[in-house]
């Protein structure tokens, strides 16, 4: 990874420590790399990460995923180790533009003029089949 990559990847980080715990950052840091993307540019994000798929809807604003610590992360809009390392394994523009919005949106109180992203639990699918 060149300096430049790393510190995109720093600032994503960075952003993302605002919709999670450290611990769950830490981990999805290390997923980030066996991310498997569908589609993984442009308004729509398909990922399947360790067993677990995560839809990303930048136009809806809107994040689907199952796994049990996103069903409970999910009413606070906080993020699980496989939201956040689909996020992070994101070509670095992209990545940062969603960590930036996420992050925003963890800020703002609920009546707010940023309107915040949903969280919506969803069972598991295999895409093609």
């Amino acid at each position: 990874m060149t300096p430049a990559a790393a510190a995109g990847a720093d600032d994503v980080i960075t952003l993302l420590e605002a919709c999670t715990e450290a611990g769950r950052l830490k981990r999805a840091a290390k997923l980030a790399a066996s991310v498997s993307f569908l589609l993984g540019e442009g308004e729509l994000i398909i990922a399947a990460v360790a067993n677990y798929n995560v839809v990303i809807d930048i136009t809806a604003r809107r994040i689907q995923h199952g796994c049990r610590d996103f069903q409970g992360q999910a009413p606070s809009r906080r993020l699980c180790k496989h939201v956040a390392a689909t996020v992070l394994g994101l070509q670095e523009a992209l990545g940062r533009r969603i960590a930036a919005e996420l992050a925003e949106g963890a800020a703002a109180p609920a009546t707010g003029v940023v309107v915040p992203w949903s969280f919506e639990v969803i069972t598991r699918f295999t895409p093609g089949g």
